[in-house]
């Protein structure tokens, strides 16, 4: 089993072409981090990996089956995606929010039953925000909600997970509690890919790492062999010096 994007290319109807060939493989268990600088490509490549967008050429697969070709409710069941932004529309309780997650789980025209509310509950725990439960989603900090977001795609219980930059609006302590909630996902047999721009946070949380700019991949393999300060340079534009990983991330 395993979530197989290979050399993927899209283009935006009308528009220019943001991938140009990229490539990673997501086994239950894994965890790869993909780093670049704003444009690069990111989200984009995350929206093939679960089956929202599809590749102009190259193959996105899951299990061997392309993703597009996946009913939405089956593939819902097996790839969560946390979006890098959203809409509230409603003000929720940040149970209820977190609780939307279950919805593949849930029988159509049914209301949760009490295990997905444990399993809510659960989740919400797991990323230190048990104690927001009754609160509106409209009273949390950004920070807040982004926790209370993760919970949510805890809650769907995939297979795999797909995270565009999940330590966006967190402070120091709740980017580590969510590299460390990257690594008990793999630890628990699930895959996770996500987005970053922190190096150390990369290195802390997946075992692997892809680096791309412009669309094209510059590096990919073990993450503390890709997130070099020379290649960091070429993805960015920055000279990066080597030095220690801040303390919040040193691996345990």
């Amino acid at each position: 089993m395993s979530l197989v994007l290979d050399r993927v290319r899209f283009a935006w109807p009308g528009g220019r072409e943001v991938l140009r060939g990229a490539s990673f493989e997501l086994s239950p268990g894994g965890s790869v981090a993909l780093l670049g600088p704003n444009g690069a490509g990111k989200s984009t490549l995350l929206g093939l990996a679960s089956g929202r967008l599809r590749p102009s050429s190259g193959r996105a697969e899951l299990d061997g089956r392309a993703l597009h070709d996946i009913d939405a409710g089956a593939r819902a069941r097996r790839v969560a995606l946390l979006p890098q932004f959203e809409r509230v529309p409603f003000n929720y309780s940040c149970l209820e929010f977190v609780l939307l997650g279950r919805a593949p789980h849930v029988p159509i025209l049914s209301q949760p039953a009490q295990a997905d509310e444990e399993r809510a509950l659960a989740a919400l725990a797991g990323m230190g925000a048990e104690g927001f439960a009754d609160r509106p989603v409209d009273s949390l900090s950004g920070g807040e909600l982004q926790l209370v977001r993760l919970a949510r795609c805890l809650a769907q219980e995939a297979d795999y997970l797909l995270l565009d930059e999940p330590a966006t609006m967190l402070d120091p302590a709740n980017a580590r509690r969510v590299a460390d909630a990257i690594r008990g996902i793999a630890a628990s047999g699930r895959g996770v890919v996500f987005s970053a721009h922190d190096a150390a946070f990369a290195a802390h949380a997946a075992a692997q790492a892809l680096l791309i700019r412009d669309g094209s991949p510059l590096a990919s393999g073990p993450a503390r062999a890709v997130l070099l300060p020379e290649l960091l340079e070429a993805a960015f534009g920055l000279p990066f010096l080597p030095q220690t990983f801040p303390s919040v991330f040193d691996p345990a």
